[in-house]
């Protein structure tokens, strides 16, 4: 009875951290809640879909486009299912929103957890859990992306490794491993915990025992000896089939390169000095100097021990990976999304340093030395608005502004470090260890909650990737699809060049109707036209018989199809035009009205090349019918004579410089066949690049006229 009532008053003890994180993610969920737009393109559209698949499906396997695709991080999606069950996008992104704090938040528990094994005590634990929940990366929190369920993910994976490198047991390795799993299943890139899970039992062991640590660390941990063994066979025969890459699914590039790029050591410095200044400069320099310190002390207790042991690898692990990765993808952008799981390792070693009783000696000069190096190397990049890449650079502009060069930035940071630490060792001497504990840990505590509000006031304050504020509805525009024949309705979509000569801003129309609408379960790109606007997704390469019309498939009852599209047009009854988009019941057999030939993809005639305009016979006609069609020509910053010939003779038009000009057409089409109209474009000049293909975009070529819009009368007009 006693025992019980003991670890009962200790449960009890413990809850506070539920108030610490419920507290913050109430906090933030009223900053998150006002985002209502989407950011990070197209990131955030492949996670919603992701999860509407889930919703749909009732199965967690990852599927997009109705295909199955080899998506690791998977965690992130099967819990933003739960709030796309039902009803309209616009209200699902609030309710997502709103999950995503609480969820990013919640690291606070692990937090707390691993800081608890490590102290043994609960104050300092609390302590860390709530620098955890208040770090300026929580700004990620706003958009529909895995590093809100890979933060708390990471720390619990850790906390299980720091267990078992603890307390060795059979059952702890299972429970470590199981950690890291669900780490990668959160987000591909914790694969690497793999490594830090026998490197961290290996350093506690090894400097506990000594020439005895590996023999111990495998005695003591058969079971994962086992895993590591076979899992390393696995990758060395995957390696030698050139196949290992695939175990990354979606995320096998990223394995690619020199995995050691030039220019590593100094990426390795700014990388771990940026960190420093989102935390306030301090906590790297002390967390570092007391992880070292603890790590070089075995005889500590084994708890304390296994936690510096384990974020000391974790530190240079996770570090080096994401250097790297910078290097081979990024150039030398400091990307602190991928960086900032190090926080709380950092966090927790500066509560120790503060709350440690031996202040740091030499274990300070590693930290010190590096990050001094990484403030002298970092470039402070500015941006107009908030980088998601790097939330840690929102404060640069304010920091260049005060530095008033970036020299001076560098001097004033370097000043401010030096600075810190003499207050933190001169403050121990005149007024004691809790004074300075209490102060630097307030001073840290409002100086990442102000980097938090400020990344915040830059999103809010200039507008999103869309072009749009981020806080400003747009449901009612965008949503138009699954409100007229409802979500769970089948929509195929066919992005083309919406807006002519802006491939971005074509690319974002698609992206809209995509994202806004539930519907929209398919996308096809005829010859891969247009496909890089969804380069992630599955594709559907529509064709046409020339002879017949018919499609090569019909997975959707529902087209939305551009009325600008030139390429051809789907039959069926439109039900709604919107926004230029037609949304056509195209029924369960799929055919063309009309094709064209001879074009580009987004419209223009080729030079010396007759276009092709094929109308075909509509459904049931009997005999051969005349039937017309209006097209708008438009020229380019010329002149653009059109010669048209069709069976019933030829005629001219011109469309003006920059203008356009509109012609009906007609054609005689027998029952079951087709009739054909040319154009002929007798001048040519320079325009944009080729809209249909994201490599061909900046490539200026020489073309006659843009056939802009292409309609066909339902009217069947006199025999012919």
């Amino acid at each position: 009875m006693g025992d019980y009532l003991r670890r009962s008053r200790g449960l009890l003890a413990d809850l506070p951290v539920l108030a610490v994180w419920l507290a913050a993610g109430a906090g933030l969920s009223a900053a998150t809640a006002k985002v209502v737009d989407w950011f990070v393109m197209t990131d955030e559209l492949l996670y919603e879909r992701l999860a509407i698949s889930v919703a749909q499906t009732g199965s967690p396997l990852p599927a997009l486009h109705g295909e199955h695709v080899p998506n690791v991080s998977q965690l992130y999606p099967l819990l933003l299912s739960t709030v796309y069950r039902h009803g309209l996008v616009p209200d699902s992104l609030h309710d997502a929103h709103v999950l995503n704090a609480f969820v990013m938040t919640s690291a606070a528990v692990p937090a707390y957890l691993i800081a608890r094994q490590a102290f043994a005590a609960r104050l300092p634990a609390h302590l860390v859990a709530l620098l955890c929940a208040v770090v300026p990366w929580l700004v990620l929190s706003s958009f529909l992306l895995t590093e809100v369920a890979a933060y708390p993910a990471f720390l619990w994976a850790l906390y299980l490794v720091q267990r078992t490198v603890a307390a060795p047991s059979a059952a702890n390795d299972v429970l470590a491993l199981l950690g890291v799993g669900l780490a990668v299943g959160a987000r591909t890139q914790f694969t690497v915990l793999f490594l830090v899970v026998p490197l961290s039992v290996l350093l506690h062991e090894l400097l506990a025992h000594g020439r005895g640590g590996l023999r111990r660390a495998v005695r003591a941990h058969l079971l994962l000896a086992a895993v590591v063994a076979v899992g390393t066979v696995a990758l060395v025969v995957l390696t030698a089939l050139g196949r290992a890459s695939s175990l990354l699914g979606t995320y096998a590039t990223t394995a690619s390169g020199n995995l050691l790029p030039s220019g590593t050591p100094r990426s390795l410095v700014e990388h771990l000095a940026t960190l420093a200044v989102a935390l306030g400069i301090l906590p790297v320099l002390l967390g570092g100097a007391w992880l070292l310190a603890r790590v070089a002390r075995p005889t500590e207790r084994r708890g304390l021990h296994a936690a510096a042991s384990v974020g000391v690898v974790t530190v240079v692990v996770v570090l080096v990976e994401v250097t790297t990765y910078d290097l081979r993808f990024g150039g030398s952008l400091v990307r602190d999304r991928y960086l900032f799981y190090l926080a709380p390792v950092f966090l927790l070693g500066f509560v120790g340093a503060l709350l440690d009783v031996r202040t740091p000696r030499w274990s300070l000069a590693a930290p010190a030395v590096l990050v001094g190096l990484g403030l002298l190397a970092l470039r402070f990049p500015t941006f107009e608005k908030l980088n998601v890449d790097t939330p840690a650079s929102s404060v640069n502009d304010y920091l260049l502004q005060n530095g008033r060069s970036l020299a001076g930035t560098r001097a004033m940071l370097l000043a401010a470090a030096a600075l810190l630490l003499v207050i933190f060792y001169l403050g121990r001497r005149l007024a004691g260890r809790t004074a300075v504990a209490v102060v630097l840990a307030l001073a840290t505590l409002a100086t990442l909650g102000g980097e938090t509000a400020y990344a915040f006031d830059r999103l809010f304050r200039v507008d999103g990737t869309s072009g749009r504020p981020i806080t400003l509805p747009q449901g009612v525009v965008f949503d138009w699809i699954d409100r007229t024949v409802g979500r769970n309705a089948k929509v195929t979509m066919i992005p083309y060049s919406q807006i002519a000569g802006d491939y971005w801003a074509s690319a974002a129309w698609w992206w809209d109707l995509e994202f806004w609408n539930v519907s929209v379960v398919r996308g096809a790109y005829p010859h891969d036209a247009f496909a890089e606007i969804q380069s992630t997704f599955p594709k559907l390469d529509l064709r046409f018989d020339p002879r017949t019309g018919r499609a090569s498939a019909s997975p959707t009852r529902y087209v939305a199809q551009s009325q600008r599209e030139s390429r051809f047009a789907v039959h069926g009854p439109v039900v709604s035009l919107t926004r230029d988009v037609l949304l056509i019941d195209a029924g369960r057999r799929w055919r063309a009205d009309w094709l064209t030939f001879g074009l580009d993809p987004d419209g223009w005639t080729k030079p010396h090349v007759p276009a092709v305009l094929r109308v075909f016979a509509a459904p049931g006609q009997t005999h051969a019918v005349t039937r017309s069609a209006t097209v708008v020509f438009q020229a380019p910053n010329v002149d653009a004579p059109v010669h048209i010939v069709s069976e019933g003779g030829g005629s001219d038009v011109v469309a003006p410089a920059n203008g356009t000009v509109e012609r009906q057409v007609s054609v005689c089409v027998p029952p079951h066949g087709f009739g054909d109209v040319r154009f002929t474009a007798d001048r040519s000049a320079p325009i944009y690049g080729n809209q249909a293909y994201k490599d061909l975009v900046g490539v200026p070529r020489s073309r006659g006229v843009l056939l802009a819009r292409i309609s066909l009368a339902d009217e069947l007009g006199e025999a012919c």
